[in-house]
């Protein structure tokens, strides 16, 4: 679909006029209808541009205003005045109704030809479908289909304006609690749902479409997956993060109440590596959503020394798991106590016992008695940096393989 913005951009609309309804120009319309009926309303169902010419209004603003109303409350994406004989100018009234409503009103002289129009837009409207059906087929070739041959990728992407031979970076922009949100709002689930993805989608692709070069965008699942351009030696790391802190800031504008998360996978030169970027960034996400926290943004490449374990063959960081944390874990479940997720919160609290006995609503007392129990279970001293270290690991590779 098009946004109501891009109307402006078609060569038979060069005298289109917005009289009204500047806050909803990036409504989404997915046709067009020349409609010349007094009562225009069951002819309608949503997403629609309506053109009309007030004939068999007689000049009538209640009329009009019904009109308006009616085609807002169908939530039609916008209304083209074709002004002239019937309706000379938009009255006042409706102006005031379709700014309330945010609802884009336009005027066009008399003399345009609708069926220009009506073409223009139509053509507009099945080039952009076109187009992004073939972007989600080539995205999804390059990052799901390893096997895809990368030239024929690059060269289909460039017939489109993307420049795919400079280096990239995936990143995953993630609803948490997609379904959970929906239910919220106390909507119909399915039938919104889908419609919110759609929104969600839309908000991305805009912000993105003003950036200076192209932006590969895909809608899978409840994620949109973007692959970033960065020219950058370090990654692009800092521009994209800043481009995506505001597609973040626009989804909480457009979507309040929404929570949102993005992982950025690494840098990557050629096309076959593009997957592994993605994976990284799906590896981020999965981390983000273990973390307290509330970063909104999380970059593979400032990871730290979770970025190392992310590299290490699983079946190494288990074994070590095992041998470091599963003594902790058999007391705690024989015992029916809390070790491993004591020892958790007094690491990220730097070993302050006042602060980890008040994230535990513990007494003091009971986080020693815990603290010297671990010490003994485990064979190791936590005044010892190496020891310490060692158990500190072992936690953070649980919580990795969520053990």
């Amino acid at each position: 679909m098009i946004s109501c913005q891009e109307l402006f951009t078609l060569p038979s609309l060069k005298k289109l006029t917005l009289v009204a309804g500047k806050a909803g120009l990036d409504r989404r319309l997915r046709w067009v209808h020349f409609i010349d009926l007094p009562d225009v309303i069951p002819w309608v169902q949503g997403g629609e541009l309506l053109i009309i010419t007030g004939i068999g209004l007689n000049g009538d603003v209640h009329k009009l205003q019904a009109i308006v109303r009616g085609i807002i409350k169908k939530k039609l994406a916008g209304l083209i005045v074709n002004v002239g004989p019937y309706i000379q100018t938009v009255p006042p009234e409706v102006i005031s109704l379709a700014d309330q409503a945010k609802f884009p009103v336009f005027e066009l002289p008399w003399e345009v030809k609708l069926v220009e129009v009506t073409g223009d837009i139509c053509r507009h409207i099945i080039m952009k479908q076109t187009e992004e059906r073939s972007i989600s087929d080539f995205l999804e070739q390059l990052l799901f289909q390893p096997s895809s041959d990368p030239d024929v990728i690059s060269h289909r992407a460039a017939y489109y304006g993307y420049d795919l031979t400079q280096p990239h970076q995936v990143a995953i922009i993630s609803p948490v609690r997609l379904l959970e949100f929906v239910q919220s709002q106390k909507t119909k689930a399915e039938k919104d749902l889908v419609a919110l993805k759609i929104r969600f989608e839309q908000i991305v692709r805009d912000v993105t479409a003003i950036c200076p070069q192209k932006i590969l965008s895909l809608l899978r699942v409840d994620d949109i997956i973007l692959l970033m351009p960065c020219e950058d030696k370090t990654g692009g790391t800092c521009s994209n993060t800043e481009l995506l802190s505001a597609i973040l800031a626009q989804l909480a504008v457009k979507i309040p109440g929404l929570a949102v998360v993005a992982g950025v996978g690494g840098r990557f030169e050629q096309l076959p590596d593009a997957r592994g970027s993605y994976l990284q960034a799906v590896k981020v996400l999965r981390f983000s959503a273990r973390q307290p926290a509330a970063r909104q943004i999380h970059v593979y490449e400032q990871l730290g020394i979770y970025k190392l374990l992310f590299e290490m063959d699983p079946g190494k960081l288990a074994a070590y798991h095992q041998e470091v944390i599963e003594p902790l874990l058999a007391y705690d479940a024989k015992q029916q106590m809390e070790l491993v997720d004591t020892l958790f919160v007094y690491f990220e609290e730097n070993g302050n016992a006042v602060k980890t006995a008040k994230r535990l609503f513990v007494h003091r007392n009971t986080l020693d008695y815990r603290l010297k129990k671990i010490e003994e279970i485990s064979g190791r001293n936590l005044s010892d940096p190496y020891d310490r270290l060692t158990l500190q690991l072992g936690v953070i590779v649980g919580r990795q393989l969520e053990l």
